[in-house]
């Protein structure tokens, strides 16, 4: 119980013992008097001993956060060369690149005029444009050739043609070739090589057209 709680409680008992000696018979006045002086002392004493057993309540202190130390990386500045300041020699080794003594002889075709599958007139002459592309290590020279393989040559006079200039690795060149379409009615496919300068064939290209 709260202070407030027990006072009341001892002004109730206080009231309940005077409505109980006002219904008792009369007594002597002084006699009533010094009894109500008793009760009152009595509870004066009751009171006093439960505030000492039951101090008045005080808020309790709340512990109080304690800082956070944050910790900050430190920036040191790169010091920059100032304008119009020399800088300090320093000694440099030049080296010439290595020059290699192989590579590798890679091409691809990359297309044809008139398309392969195209229909040609059986016995016709016509003129493809076929273009080769570079996608090895070393430079495609003059020595270097295509040649027919086999299949249907398409009556050409001759079975190789050698590059009409020099090919850069990456770099493209493109060939024209006068065809003759066979008489024969159907698909007709000419199978052909990039050959290099040591006439070894490294890579494979073929033509094919419908004949009608």
């Amino acid at each position: 119980m709260d202070r407030k709680k027990i006072i009341i409680v001892l002004l109730i008992g206080l009231v309940l013992v005077m409505a109980i000696s006002g219904c008792r018979p009369k007594e002597d006045p002084l006699a009533e008097e010094a009894r109500q002086t008793n009760v009152a002392q009595t509870v004066a004493a009751q009171f006093t001993k439960t505030a000492i057993a039951r101090p008045t309540n005080t808020p309790i202190p709340t512990a109080t956060t304690a800082p956070t130390a944050t910790a900050t990386a430190a920036i040191t500045a790169i010091p920059t060369a100032a304008m119009g300041t020399t800088p300090s020699p320093q000694a440099t080794t030049t080296k010439s690149a290595p020059t290699a003594s192989t590579g590798v002889d890679a091409g691809v075709w990359t297309r044809s005029a008139p398309a392969d599958d195209s229909i040609v007139d059986s016995g016709a002459k016509f003129t493809v444009v076929v273009t080769l592309m570079n996608t090895g290590t070393t430079t495609w020279t003059t020595d270097y050739y295509i040649q027919f393989v086999d299949g249907n040559n398409f009556g050409i006079t001759q079975n190789t043609f050698k590059m009409p200039t020099e090919v850069p690795p990456t770099m493209s060149v493109q060939f024209t070739l006068n065809f003759t379409a066979p008489q024969t009615i159907g698909v007709a496919k000419s199978n052909w090589n990039i050959v290099n300068a040591s006439n070894v064939p490294f890579g494979y290209f073929y033509f094919q057209y419908n004949v009608d």
